[in-house]
């Protein structure tokens, strides 16, 4: 009975909201200002039959992965190096700050004059996540355990089986939480880049048609789907590194 309770304490978390929607919705009663989930779902669907929507996602969805990838990765690389070397460290660690604190429209004005608006969600989804993923992962080679790492010495165990045994896992847990928080940053600044840039054929443009039509039921649609791409390819990138994570 508790894992039945347990498995359905989500669903209906995500109904409550969804009732609340719907109810908001009748109280307002303008369809311009908000629609009801049902329409918005209704509209969702509506779309995923089209060509277009699927262009546009797929158009989006690869490139905002493609910049979280390369965040991931240099992000991890960066913090072992920068772990290594203090002097490196303390060189970049005005520029990580400044990368994290400057507005994702600061950036993506930049980005339309240096590369224009084809990659634009890569860049930014890039620099978005960078930092998000070098903190994170820094801190968990700063907190690995010292005695581990002194017996290591003293016994003269190889370099590789100390990064392999040692240093991975007690990172990877440090790398898990900045995946799972920096993707969902990947989706949003790199939607939020592509609707400012007015790129093309991307999720970001359909936002700013249907803001400009008015389009209430359009906007909530790509919204939702939006989230659902996040969600699941949160699940599928976490999927892999708790594989890892096992294998270790």
């Amino acid at each position: 009975m508790k894992i039945f309770i347990s498995s359905i304490k989500y669903p209906l978390a995500v109904l409550f909201w969804l009732v609340l929607w719907h109810v908001a919705s009748a109280v307002i009663g303008q369809s311009i200002i908000l629609v009801s989930p049902i329409a918005a779902f209704v509209r969702l669907f509506q779309l995923a039959v089209t060509v277009e929507f699927w262009g546009s996602i797929s158009f989006s969805l690869i490139r905002i992965v493609v910049g979280f990838s390369l965040a991931l990765s240099l992000g991890v690389i960066f913090a072992a190096v920068t772990s290594r070397f203090k002097v490196l460290y303390t060189l970049f660690l005005p520029l990580f700050n400044t990368v994290k604190a400057v507005p994702v429209a600061s950036f993506t004005i930049l980005a339309i004059l240096w590369i224009g608006t084809s990659n634009l969600s890569v860049f930014i989804a890039f620099v978005t996540v960078l930092p998000i993923v070098y903190f994170n992962t820094h801190e968990g080679i700063k907190n690995t355990d010292k005695k581990l790492l002194e017996m290591s010495k003293v016994f003269a165990v190889a370099r590789y089986k100390v990064v392999a045994c040692i240093y991975i896992p007690s990172v990877l847990p440090h790398i898990i939480s900045a995946a799972a928080s920096g993707l969902g940053f990947a989706f949003k600044a790199g939607v939020a880049a592509e609707l400012i840039g007015l790129a093309r054929n991307t999720i970001g443009f359909n936002l700013h048609t249907a803001r400009i039509f008015l389009q209430t039921a359009d906007m909530l649609a790509w919204t939702i789907a939006i989230v659902l791409l996040s969600y699941i390819m949160e699940k599928i990138f976490l999927f892999g590194l708790k594989g890892v994570s096992k294998w270790l």
